[in-house]
C-alpha cells in the first residue's frame, strides 16, 4: 500500500498493538479524519443522512480512480453493511455498542472519502491517495465480524 511520504517507519496501534505505518497515524489523528468522525457520529441516527452519503460515495465511480479502484469492493461491502446494519435492524443488546463503533468508523471513512478538501485535496493529481489509506485501514476493520471496535482507530 503506498505511504504518503515513502517509506515510514512502523508505529504501534496503542489499541491493539499492532504495527501500524505513522503515515496511517497520522491521517487518522488528522483534522480532516477527526472532522469527518464529528460528522459520523451526527449521522448515526439519521437514515436520510446516511442514505445521501453512500449515494455521494456511489456517484464517485471507485473501480476507474487509479487509486481507489483497490478498494471499490471494500468500499461497496461496507456500503451495503452499513443498510444492512442500520438503526431498524435486529440486534442483541450485548452487540449494540460494538455495532454502533463500527458503523460510525465505517461511516467516517466514508465521510473522509467525499470530503473533498481532506488532508491531500482530491483535485491534485494524488489526491485521492490519502483517501486510499483511511479506507484500508478503517473499512477493513470495521466490517470485519472478528475485530473489536477498538481496533479500527
Amino acid at each position: 500500500m503506498p505511504t504518503l511520504t515513502g517509506v515510514s517507519a512502523p508505529t504501534p496501534n496503542p489499541r491493539s498493538g499492532q504495527p501500524r505505518p505513522a503515515s496511517v497515524t497520522r491521517l487518522l489523528q488528522s483534522d480532516a479524519f477527526a472532522r469527518s468522525r464529528r460528522t459520523a457520529a451526527r449521522m448515526e441516527s439519521d437514515p436520510a443522512a446516511l442514505g445521501d452519503l453512500i449515494a455521494l460515495v456511489r456517484l464517485r465511480k471507485l473501480d476507474t480512480d487509479p487509486h481507489l479502484g483497490a478498494v471499490a469492493d471494500l468500499v461497496h461491502r461496507a456500503t451495503e453493511w452499513l443498510l444492512a446494519s442500520g438503526p431498524d435492524s435486529t440486534v442483541p443488546d450485548r452487540m449494540s455498542t460494538t455495532l454502533a463503533a463500527r458503523r460510525r468508523m465505517a461511516v467516517a471513512a466514508l465521510c473522509y472519502l467525499v470530503d473533498v478538501g481532506d488532508v491531500i485535496p482530491d483535485h491534485r493529481t494524488d489526491g485521492t491517495l490519502d483517501d486510499l489509506v483511511v479506507l484500508q485501514s478503517v473499512l477493513s476493520r470495521a466490517v470485519e465480524v472478528d475485530a473489536p471496535p477498538e481496533d479500527v482507530v
